[in-house]
């Protein structure tokens, strides 16, 4: 009983407790009157916050409904799925099963014709290749897509594809013997090394050239391609004659028999101007130091030839002038011919020493040429030596092309040192004999004219 009455005493606390902070919380101009309208006030949120939970109650109840109809659904769909992807793997299964044994029967039924089959893919293995680097089929197209379509095959051919092979071969051997031409796209032929459909003159299936005769051309993995670099002029010459020659006529002309790699290892060999290059600065150097040097010496052998003529006419005449070094030495004999014998031979070695430089000008120039030159080509030779053990030392000696530049320039440039002082050195050596034999006739002619002076004094 007590218990009651202390419960009833708290529950009234609390709710007293409440209504007091109800009343608070109502705006001032709201006024309770009494404490039945609190109640009546509390009872009447309650009923709304109850009505506000039952719906969101039902609301999520009937959101969890539906969730689960359509997750049922998806389970009986992938079910479904599931049931059919077995299905289709049974029928896969079969398939492969009906398929084995179908390729069991046919293989027992093909019997030789299977194993014929077989041997053909292998003959068209080893064909193939040949057909496909031959320049017959750049005319005759599409040999080995045919034989390649065959081979690949899963089913067994019929005869006439079985006839392919035979027949590319009996082809490739016919076209041995022709000498034709025909029209096809060719590689790296234009300006700017673009692909021209050009007309190709065929001999064979050894060589090929464009019909102007300008360019040789090559098959290469299928297609023609025109050589980087061609041969010499003389092939494209006997190429062009053959290519214009009449029916009957017999021309010599080129044949690679092994069917472009002569033609491609002849045409990279190096020109005149691939040796001059190889040379380098040093090189360049030699070339227009031995120019200069044959054309000083050109020069002066030239000129002591004209002079020591015109020498030779003015000693049979005797007459003095400046024409040439022999003509201004009588004439310094008429001028000093009543000195003494002594004077006038001091004035004729005089005029001598004068004349001697005009006469062996040059000499000297080109024997400091005609020595310098082999010094250079060795001075080549040595940097030629560096770079070939630079690149030694950096790459190897695995690749002997990385020390081909080396060893090229050292060879180049003592072969054009050698070029270059062998005709200075004769060029020298004639204009010296032809400058000595001038200085000898001056001499000759000077000392006669003493002893003809000395001789008239004698007789006086």
């Amino acid at each position: 009983m007590k218990k009651t009455t202390f419960s009833m005493k708290a529950l009234a606390a609390a709710a007293m407790f409440g209504a007091g902070t109800l009343v608070s919380a109502l705006p001032a101009v709201a006024q309770v009157s009494s404490l039945s309208e609190v109640l009546e006030a509390v009872r009447r949120d309650s009923n709304e916050l109850s009505s506000a939970n039952q719906q969101r109650l039902n609301e999520f109840r009937q959101a969890a409904s539906e969730q689960e109809a359509s997750m049922a659904s998806l389970r009986s769909q992938l079910n479904a799925a599931n049931s059919r992807g077995q299905s289709l793997a049974n029928q896969v299964a079969a398939t492969e099963a009906e398929l084995g044994e179908l390729r069991a029967e046919i293989s027992e039924l093909a019997g030789d014709f299977g194993q014929l089959h077989g041997q053909f893919r292998e003959a068209a293995g080893q064909v193939m290749p040949v057909l496909r680097n031959s320049l017959a089929s750049a005319q005759y197209t599409g040999r080995v897509e045919g034989l390649a379509e065959v081979a690949e095959s899963q089913s067994l051919p019929v005869r006439e594809e079985l006839d392919r092979l035979p027949k590319s071969i009996l082809l490739e051997m016919i076209a041995q013997s022709e000498v034709t031409s025909f029209e096809a796209p060719v590689q790296q032929i234009g300006p700017d090394g673009e692909t021209q459909t050009m007309e190709v003159f065929r001999v064979g299936v050894f060589n090929a050239a464009t019909v102007d005769g300008t360019r040789f051309v090559e098959m290469r993995n299928g297609d023609l391609i025109a050589y980087e670099k061609q041969p010499p002029g003389n092939y494209s010459s006997a190429m062009a004659a053959l290519i214009s020659a009449g029916e009957g006529e017999v021309v010599r002309a080129p044949i690679d028999p092994s069917k472009g790699t002569l033609f491609d290892t002849y045409g990279k060999l190096p020109n005149f101007n691939d040796r001059i290059e190889a040379g380098g600065t040093v090189g360049y150097v030699i070339i227009v130091m031995g120019i200069i040097g044959v054309l000083l010496g050109l020069f002066k052998l030239v000129s002591i030839i004209l002079m020591t003529g015109a020498m030779r006419s003015t000693a049979k005449s005797k007459q003095a002038g400046k024409g040439n070094p022999l003509a201004r030495v009588f004439g310094v004999y008429e001028a000093h011919r009543n000195d003494g014998v002594e004077t006038l031979e001091m004035k004729l070695d005089e005029q001598i020493l004068k004349e001697s430089p005009k006469i062996e000008r040059f000499n000297d120039i080109i024997k400091v040429f005609a020595s310098v030159a082999p010094l250079l080509g060795l001075l080549g030779t040595v940097i030629g030596m560096i770079v070939t053990f630079t690149a030694i030392t950096i790459y190897g000696a695995g690749d002997p092309q990385l020390m081909a530049d080396g060893i090229s320039q050292a060879l180049m440039t003592t072969v054009m040192g050698l070029c270059a002082a062998i005709p200075l050195l004769l060029i020298h050596a004639i204009c010296s004999a032809a400058s000595r034999s001038a200085s000898q006739l001056l001499d000759e002619q000077a000392a006669g004219l003493v002893a003809e002076r000395a001789e008239r004094e004698a007789a006086a």
